[in-house]
């Protein structure tokens, strides 16, 4: 298995330098946050009643972020749609929010017909293709990035762009209310913590080598957690899945008996910030997974406001992942079946 701090054998496994764009995370989140408050956003969102957010895999995460970090602040009812089509409430007064990092995703571009013939309102995030000829052809307010710190070209590497550029969009238009300075000083932060986060996946990423990542997480992490399944998935070809506190107190933990041979290694996405009805909850649940003699390792994300928190948790799980590839000797850019996945229904 490669050894990961091997430089010049990990540019021979990862070709496309998936490293490189995680090292650039900080240049992605500040281009995005730049670039994003720069453009001129012609948009009301008078009468507007609902949200629905229509991506599919990484380029969803920014609305998954965006729920996550607002929670009951989110002044909308606002609804994830990661599927061809939209719910049949859409209408007038709906804003739907188009997201793909290609700009060639077929789910995506279906939901934008169905929004167009339902004279919904729509924003759009998209680093070009078709979607990005959609929003000017439709004259839709978009944030069209031009990727550059991502020289992977892989969207789950180009979190900054999709993360903070649709949370700068939908600012912007005032769908939302984050002051700059939260942002912007999470970003800071970030630029200054990121060798330790770093360092600190490099040091833990083995305790996941040959076991079943499930994350534990809640409240303003929610988002981070799927994230963090997907890149298991994706980056270092491994099966994971996530849970949410408070929802898998109520039925997770009667699951963790059986079977009694299990490489189950729970990871706990904790923080400082959460209420102090979350925080008892997360000593319980880690409590409870003692008990079935299950193995945890918890990251305590350790910012001082919930923008910090996702921030570092973000870097920490995509240097984790693709720590992980590397011990599997994996292409952390590549995915073979998707790709073979995607053919066949072409066919």
């Amino acid at each position: 298995m490669q050894n990961v701090n091997d430089l010049e054998a990990i540019k021979k496994i990862d070709p496309r330098d998936t490293y490189g764009s995680t090292d650039l995370m900080v240049k992605q989140c500040q281009a995005a946050w730049d670039e994003v408050n720069k453009i001129e956003v012609n948009f009301s969102s008078d009468g507007i009643k609902n949200i629905v957010f229509c991506g599919m895999g990484a380029s969803i995460y920014g609305a998954l972020v965006t729920k996550s970090l607002l929670g009951l602040q989110m002044q909308y009812p606002s609804e994830v749609v990661t599927d061809y089509h939209l719910p049949a409430y859409v209408g007038e007064n709906s804003l739907v929010v188009l997201t793909s990092y290609s700009g060639t995703t077929e789910e995506v571009l279906s939901c934008a017909e169905e929004a167009k013939a339902k004279k919904a309102k729509m924003l759009v995030l998209t680093r070009g293709g078709q979607l990005a000829e959609f929003a000017k052809a439709n004259n839709i307010p978009a944030y069209v990035f031009d990727g550059k710190y991502n020289p992977s070209g892989v969207p789950r590497l180009g979190n900054g762009y999709s993360i903070l550029g649709l949370i700068g969009l939908l600012n912007k238009a005032r769908i939302i209310d984050i002051e700059d300075k939260e942002i912007s000083d999470a970003i800071t932060r970030l630029e200054e913590k990121l060798p330790e986060i770093k360092g600190q996946a490099l040091r833990e990423f083995e305790v996941f080598e040959n076991k079943i990542p499930v994350i534990i997480a809640g409240e303003h992490l929610a988002g981070n957690a799927q994230i963090f399944r997907n890149q298991f998935n994706e980056t270092s070809k491994t099966f994971s899945c996530y849970y949410l506190v408070p929802d898998l107190n109520h039925h997770l933990m009667e699951g963790l008996q059986f079977p009694t041979a299990h490489p189950l290694h729970f990871l706990i996405l904790n923080s400082p910030n959460y209420s102090p009805k979350i925080k008892k909850r997360m000593t319980l649940t880690m409590d409870v997974i003692k008990q079935n003699g299950h193995e945890m390792h918890e990251f305590m994300a350790s910012g001082s406001t919930i923008y910090e928190d996702f921030l570092e948790v973000l870097a920490y799980g995509c240097y984790m992942t693709i720590f992980l590839a590397l011990r599997y000797d994996q292409n952390p850019a590549v995915n073979p079946w998707v790709d073979w996945f995607k053919e066949k229904l072409k066919e």
